[in-house]
């Protein structure tokens, strides 16, 4: 214990007086806080999205509340009255917003979010691009990913670790202090181990308080998540585990100090550079994602033909499709104007595009699983995997996401679908019970996540464990 005191003082007293190394540091600790401000802009301006699309909302439902006391003693008065409480008019005037609020420590890791669409508009005929509200983004920034802490954490912190530890045992050996140590009969294996130990405190300490200042700043914007933080502190310190379980491994080997400066970036860039790239590249070839004009083609095609059926047919197959309106069934069902013939139509679109959408989501879902197998060979990209499924923004959110909103469609649809064959209106009863949409997060997910701290620390212990096999002559 001694021991370990004295060199974590000489370590301390060491890198006081090495000016460049406090640069290095300071530099990558602003580089960390800039990406939290990064994250917290990204976040504040989607939330004041969706806050703009709420208030619109909100706006339009008092509107269309005032219509149903509206003065009819004037035209305009007259035309509001008699247009209270139509479906098709209801959803119009103001359609619902089935929205993705930024959730949890979001700011710290925005992954797909900046990609995918975080709200939908919620009619009878729904929009079936999904995706078609997303903003247009600069393509280099879409291949270079966001520049947020956990961009800091996985691609620049373990450049930093290396800065400091690659000479950690072969600085000895060039300075011949290793000698001196040796015969004064001093264990030069701990003094390394120690060495070690005191540089990951350091970045430790350093992501850890990174961290928390990412907390604080989230919770300004988000509801603060104990368990999402706790979770999150865990991944970053087994994912600089491993990197420092890396650096062991290759000062075992007694070689140089630039000969381990190069092993570590060669390592570094296999990681997160070249090896990505080659999985992304065989994910994409085995599970191509198709283009979306197919499904685009798929709703005008739909759209004529069923606008085209018979309307005996399109009505037999509405009743046939939604036995419980069978008792509604009339003779003038099949007439042009007929309520009765448009709710058939959106009824069967619908239907078959629910299918297409389906087919199309099956192709991404497809690569993210077979993202998520290979991830398990790849420390560095399990790593974003498990951030991002902290922080709720990796894809298998928005895919939970975009289902919860195909579900909700149907409750909508079934809800306005009543009164519109019934040739009814909505009271003002009515539009106080809307439907609508809550999202439900993904549940089960920590569990999952707690698995991928264990892999990365058991890879660690596991290379430790080898390292200590490796027999160099000191």
């Amino acid at each position: 214990m001694q021991l370990l005191k004295t060199i974590f003082l000489f370590e301390f007293r060491l890198l006081a007086r090495q000016k460049f190394i406090l640069l290095l540091i300071g530099f990558f600790f602003l580089t960390g806080i800039y990406s939290i401000y990064y994250g917290y802009h990204f976040t504040e301006k989607q939330l004041a999205a969706i806050d703009s699309l709420e208030s619109g909302y909100q706006k339009k439902y008092k509107e269309i509340e005032a219509a149903f006391s509206a003065d009819t003693t004037t035209a305009e008065g007259k035309i509001l009255f008699n247009q209270a409480g139509i479906p098709s008019v209801i959803e119009y005037k103001n359609p619902l917003i089935a929205v993705c609020k930024p959730q949890l420590i979001s700011i710290l890791s925005i992954g797909q979010s900046d990609l995918q669409p975080y709200y939908d508009v919620i009619t009878r005929r729904r929009n079936f691009m999904q995706g078609s509200n997303a903003e247009i983004s600069n393509p280099e920034m879409l291949a270079s990913g966001n520049f947020d802490l956990a961009y800091v954490i996985i691609f620049l912190l373990p450049i930093l670790a290396i800065a400091l530890s690659y000479n950690t045992w072969s600085k000895e050996k060039e300075q011949q202090t290793d000698k001196l140590l040796s015969l004064q009969g001093i264990y030069l294996r701990k003094i390394i181990s120690y060495k070690l130990v005191f540089r990951f405190l350091l970045v430790g300490l350093m992501v850890w308080l990174l961290s928390i200042i990412g907390f604080i700043s989230s919770a300004t914007l988000i509801p603060f998540d104990l368990s999402a933080a706790l979770f999150w502190l865990l991944s970053t310190s087994a994912y600089l585990f491993f990197w420092f379980a890396i650096t062991f491994f290759i000062l075992r080997l007694g070689k140089s100090s630039v000969h381990n400066a190069l092993y570590l970036l060669g390592l570094w860039c296999a990681l997160l550079i070249l090896l990505p790239a080659l999985c992304n590249t065989v994910v994409r070839l085995y599970y191509p994602i198709p283009l979306k004009t197919g499904a685009a083609v798929a709703l005008r095609e739909n759209s004529e033909a069923i606008w085209a059926m018979p309307h005996k047919l399109l009505i037999d197959t509405f009743y046939l499709n939604n036995p419980k309106y069978s008792p509604l069934r009339e003779a003038a069902d099949t007439s042009e104007t007929s309520n009765k013939r448009f709710a058939a139509y959106y009824d069967l679109l619908g239907r078959r595009m629910t299918q297409a959408i389906e087919n199309y989501n099956q192709y991404p879902a497809a690569q993210n699983e077979a993202n998520l197998c290979l991830s398990w060979f790849n420390p560095a990209i399990k790593t974003q995997y498990l951030l991002n499924g902290i922080a709720g923004t990796g894809l298998n959110d928005y895919l939970s996401y975009q289902r919860q909103v195909n579900d909700f469609q149907k409750t909508w649809v079934d809800f306005m679908t009543g009164y519109v064959i019934s040739d009814k209106k909505l009271l003002l009863s009515d539009l106080k019970d809307l439907p609508q949409f809550k999202l439900k997060f993904l549940k089960n997910k920590y569990p999952e996540i707690a698995v991928g701290i264990l892999y990365l620390s058991g890879i660690s212990f596991c290379i430790i464990f080898l390292s200590r096999k490796i027999t160099v002559k000191i």
